[in-house]
């Protein structure tokens, strides 16, 4: 059995030199929009907004040309990596699942068909009600030879639980944990692998999602759902882009998502019984899980080679695999946590507003628990991927205040100036992306819906932080 090499969604270069080229004047572009609003907010407009508007056109610069020139997809460095038979390392696709009738078999398919032939795969069904019982019972049925186990729950304890449950008799020195309604690309275990060998204080590794029905349709049909495509491209790519060019991604996607398990198993008991305000808290399952990786160190120093590095001997028997594999970033020791834009995975998303913002809200009172445990340490990590953390979350609250104020405030007292002046900067911000996107995936239409999200972000999310905050102790799902 050897490591199949089917490079679906591999390519050396992402861009030619022609995009290059656009690249480059976009960051030129933004820089130049930068030091225009510097003098906006001293000399012309109101000076809050204005700072306000500064910090983000400086952190989109930031991004983009971090991501752009620093960022390393770590399977260029790891698809030539040749694991000998002997030594290749078992998987445990793990994938929590509760009345998903219409969509579990594509997901658990796209499990037991992965490339990679050394893996189990475990689905845990959360105490579902609808058929998914009987659609997992036929998929067993049928897949009879594989390494593959369901473990029915006779009512639901909730995603982080029932993973949990599944840890209990997982034996692979890897774990992917992925949504139930994802699919992940035929050859992702197989790049993860590659990858995790490669760098052997790698704890965590998180894929590229794209959205399903993201070209389903006319312009206006599953138009949701459009918007978050192009959202999700954008901030793997970007956001994560930037984050793991410094090893320190601060959320490794529930939709696929891989863990070294020396990084993780001592820690999933309490990650799923986690307790917040006094309470048992179901949510912050991906950034409270990541922050553990974040900020933990190995079992033992890695001092530049693999021989000092304590992990299952079969990844560090091969000589050869010892001299490739020097750490050129120890990141003060602590695990590294990367994303791979190779590792392809479709992820479901809200299709109506009202379960759109149900999610938004979730993830906010997810990212607020995440302040105490990421936010606590970060700034261990390298300096100017705690820099920017700290300085986007700080935006997130004072955000509210300065739309409140743009929007309600100055034109009740007769400034019109500031608000045209902020308006601009978040088309402009939204047109950014729009041709970053358009640039990775020609000839992809999505691109246009992509200034739409800003706005949807911009006059809709912004007020859910708040809300969030106000019933955190609410833990209803749905």
């Amino acid at each position: 059995m050897a490591l199949y090499n089917v490079p679906q969604y591999f390519k050396l270069k992402e861009i030619d030199k022609k995009r290059w080229l656009v690249r480059s004047l976009v960051l030129v572009a933004v820089l130049i929009i930068l030091i225009v609003k510097i003098y906006l907010a001293f000399y012309v407009i109101d000076r809050a907004v204005g700072l306000y508007s500064v910090l983000t056109s400086f952190v989109l610069f930031n991004i983009l040309f971090i991501s752009y020139f620093r960022y390393r997809d770590p399977y260029v460095d790891a698809y030539k990596a040749s694991i000998p038979e002997n030594q290749l390392p078992l998987i445990s696709i793990v994938v929590p699942v509760k009345n998903e009738e219409e969509i579990i078999e594509t997901c658990v398919r796209s499990c037991l068909e992965q490339t990679y032939e050394k893996k189990e795969i475990i689905v845990i069904n959360d105490g579902s009600t609808d058929n998914t019982t009987n659609i997992l019972n036929d998929l067993k049925q049928e897949y009879k030879k594989a390494n593959f186990n369901i473990i029915h729950l006779q009512k639901s304890v909730g995603k982080k639980k029932a993973i949990e449950v599944a840890s209990k008799v997982a034996k692979g020195h890897i774990y992917a944990f992925m949504d139930s309604d994802c699919e992940m690309g035929i050859d992702s275990t197989e790049k993860a692998v590659k990858i995790f060998y490669s760098d052997p204080q790698l704890g965590g590794l998180t894929g590229h999602g794209r959205v399903k029905n993201n070209h389903a349709g006319g312009p206006f049909d599953h138009f949701l759902e459009k918007l978050q495509d192009v959202y999700a491209d954008g901030s793997c790519r970007a956001q994560k882009g930037m984050e793991s060019s410094f090893s320190s991604v601060t959320c490794c996607s529930g939709s696929l998502s891989f863990y070294r398990r020396e990084a993780i198993q001592d820690f999933i008991h309490e990650w799923a019984h986690d307790r917040f305000l006094g309470m048992e808290f179901k949510f912050c399952t991906d950034r409270r899980m990541t922050a553990h990786v974040l900020t933990t160190k190995p079992p033992s120093p890695l001092m530049g080679n693999v021989e000092d590095f304590n992990i299952d001997k079969s990844l560090i028997n091969d000589k050869s695999h010892k001299k490739n594999t020097k750490s050129k970033e120890k990141v003060s020791g602590y695990w590294k946590v990367k994303y791979s834009q190779n590792i392809r995975v479709t992820i479901g998303v809200p299709s109506t507003l009202g379960s759109l913002v149900k999610q938004q809200i979730r993830w906010r009172k997810s990212f607020i628990r995440s302040l105490f445990s990421t936010g606590g340490y970060f700034w261990k990590r390298p300096f100017y991927a705690a820099l920017l953390y700290y300085l986007q979350t700080s935006m997130k609250f004072f955000r509210p205040y300065v739309v409140a104020k743009t929007v309600f405030l100055m034109p009740f007292f007769g400034d019109y100036l500031t608000p045209i002046v902020w308006f601009s900067g978040i088309l402009f911000t939204g047109m950014i992306y729009a041709v970053d996107f358009r640039l990775r995936n020609p000839g992809d239409k999505n691109w246009l819906y992509r200034p739409f999200f800003s706005l949807l972000s911009t006059f809709i999310y912004t007020w859910l932080m708040f809300y969030a905050a106000i019933t955190i102790k609410k833990t209803g799902w749905r």
